[in-house]
C-alpha cells in the first residue's frame, strides 16, 4: 500500500466515523438529532424498500404514511394508478445494500427507521465522495496540500450538514462529480488517455440531479477542445446512463421523456442578482459565507492558470459560475434547509480551484488556514442537529438578517440546552 493509499484510508475512516455520529448517537445514547424535515428526501428513502420487498419503484405501499405526514407533498404523483417519485431516486438506487441489510436485520420494523438507515447509506456515500474528490485533488497537488482541501471539502462545506445526513440528490452528485474530476485529470496526465469513463460519471451525476447538465456540457466542451480524440469516447461512456433512465421514464414515469421535474423549468427565469447575492454571501445561506476559505478561489484560478493544470481550473471556474446561474435562474435559496444546500452540487469544482491558492500558503499562514477550516466545520456542525428547521419555524427569522443569522441562533440555542442540562 503506498503513502497515498494509506492516507485515502484514514481519510475515509474518520469521514465515515463522524458522518455517523447523529446515528450513533441517537441510537446508543438517546435521540437527540433529528431527521431530515425535507420532502426532497424521502423517495430516494422509500423507494429502495418498495424494490426490495414488492419488487418495483413505486410508493403504494405507502400511500398511508405520505397521507398522514405530508399535508401537501411534492415529491409524488399519480401516474396509471400507482404513486411514483417525481424526485431522483439515484440516492435510494445507491442505498439497496444498506436497505436490504435493514430488512434483513429487522432494524427496519416501522417507516421511521427507513430514515434512519437512509442516514447510514448517505453517510457512506458521501465518505465515498470524499475518498474520489481526495484523488482528484491528489492529481493536482502534494499529499499535505490534497489532505488539507479534502478535509475542508469534507467538513467545511454542506457536504457535511446536507449530503451526508440523508439520501439528497446532492448525495450522489457530489459522489459521481468528484469520481469524474478524478478520470479527467487522470486524462489530463495521460495526454487525453482513460478520460472517458469521466462522461460515464457526470451522466449519472445528471441523471442525481438534473442541474448538473451545465457541468456535464461544459466537461463535453473542455474534452472537445483539449483532447479531441477522447471525444467520441467520452459521449459513448456517457451513453448508457442515458439509456437506463429513459427506459425507467418510460416504464414508471409514463414517457421517456417524462422525467418527473419537468415541470420545474417553468419556474425559471434570468438569473437574479438577489438570488445570486443570496447563494453566495448571505449570512444564513452564502457558501462563501459559511466555507469563507472559498474566497481563496479567484486567487486559485489566477495561480491556476501558470501551471500545466491551467485549462482543467479553468474549466472547473467555468463549471462552478454557470452552476450559480442556473441556481440563480431557479430562484431558490434552499427553502427550510441550513446553510448553502443550493451549491452543494458545485463543491467539488469549487474546492479543486482552491488548491493552487493553498499551494502557496505555507508555515503559520497554513495553521491559520486550518484555523478557518475547523471553524467551518463548527458551523457546519449545527445543520445536524434539526436541519434549519427550528430556525425557520419562527417566521422573525430572516436569512438575511446579519444579527440573527442561522449558525449564531443555533449557537445560541446550544448553549442554552447545555445550561439547561447543567442547571446553570
Amino acid at each position: 500500500m503506498t503513502s497515498t493509499q494509506r492516507r485515502a484510508l484514514i481519510l475515509f475512516s474518520i469521514a465515515f466515523a463522524i458522518y455517523l455520529i447523529p446515528v450513533l448517537y441517537n441510537n446508543l445514547v438517546t435521540p437527540f438529532f433529528h431527521i431530515i424535515p425535507s420532502q426532497d428526501v424521502v423517495s430516494a428513502s422509500l423507494v429502495p424498500n418498495s424494490v426490495l420487498t414488492r419488487d418495483n419503484f413505486y410508493l403504494d405501499q405507502y400511500r398511508r404514511y405520505i397521507a398522514n405526514n405530508y399535508a401537501e407533498q411534492h415529491f409524488a404523483m399519480e401516474i396509471n394508478g400507482h404513486l411514483v417519485s417525481v424526485t431522483p431516486i439515484t440516492a435510494g438506487v445507491l442505498a439497496l445494500p444498506f436497505m436490504g441489510w435493514g430488512i434483513g436485520s429487522g432494524w427496519i420494523a416501522r417507516t421511521f427507521n427507513v430514515f434512519d438507515l437512509a442516514r447510514v447509506a448517505a453517510a457512506f456515500i458521501t465518505t465515498c465522495a470524499v475518498l474520489a474528490f481526495f484523488f482528484a485533488a491528489r492529481e493536482l497537488t502534494d499529499r499535505a496540500t490534497a489532505t488539507l482541501v479534502t478535509l475542508a471539502f469534507a467538513f467545511g462545506t454542506s457536504v457535511w450538514a446536507t449530503a451526508s445526513s440523508g439520501l439528497w440528490q446532492h448525495t450522489p452528485s457530489i459522489l459521481f462529480q468528484s469520481i469524474a474530476f478524478w478520470f479527467l485529470l487522470r486524462g489530463v496526465r495521460q495526454n487525453g488517455n482513460e478520460l472517458g469513463p469521466a462522461g460515464l460519471f457526470l451522466s449519472l451525476a445528471t441523471i442525481a440531479r438534473q442541474p448538473n447538465f451545465t457541468t456535464a456540457g461544459l466537461a463535453t466542451i473542455f474534452v472537445l477542445l483539449c483532447f479531441r480524440k477522447s471525444l467520441i469516447p467520452f459521449i459513448l461512456w456517457a451513453l448508457p446512463p442515458l439509456i437506463l433512465v429513459l427506459i425507467y421514464n418510460a416504464a414508471i414515469n409514463g414517457s421517456p421523456l417524462s422525467f418527473g421535474y419537468q415541470d420545474e423549468a417553468t419556474r425559471f427565469s434570468i438569473p437574479q442578482w438577489e438570488t445570486i447575492m443570496g447563494l453566495l454571501f448571505s449570512p444564513s445561506r452564502g457558501v462563501f459565507t459559511l466555507s469563507p476559505f472559498l474566497f481563496l478561489a479567484p486567487i486559485g484560478l489566477w495561480q491556476g492558470w501558470k501551471t500545466a493544470h491551467r485549462n482543467f481550473y479553468a474549466f472547473v471556474a467555468i463549471a462552478f459560475i454557470g452552476y450559480l446561474g442556473i441556481m440563480a435562474a431557479w430562484g431558490s435559496l434552499g427553502g427550510w434547509a441550513y446553510g448553502a444546500r443550493m451549491l452543494t452540487d458545485a463543491l467539488p469544482a469549487l474546492c479543486l480551484l482552491i488548491i493552487p491558492a493553498v499551494e502557496k500558503i505555507r508555515g503559520g499562514w497554513r495553521i491559520a488556514l486550518s484555523g478557518v477550516i475547523i471553524l467551518a466545520a463548527f458551523v457546519q456542525s449545527f445543520g445536524l442537529f434539526d436541519y434549519g428547521n427550528a430556525f425557520h419555524a419562527d417566521p422573525a427569522n430572516s436569512i438575511w438578517s446579519i444579527e440573527n443569522n442561522e449558525p449564531l441562533f443555533y449557537l445560541k440555542l446550544y448553549i442554552s440546552m447545555i445550561q439547561e442540562t447543567l442547571g446553570l
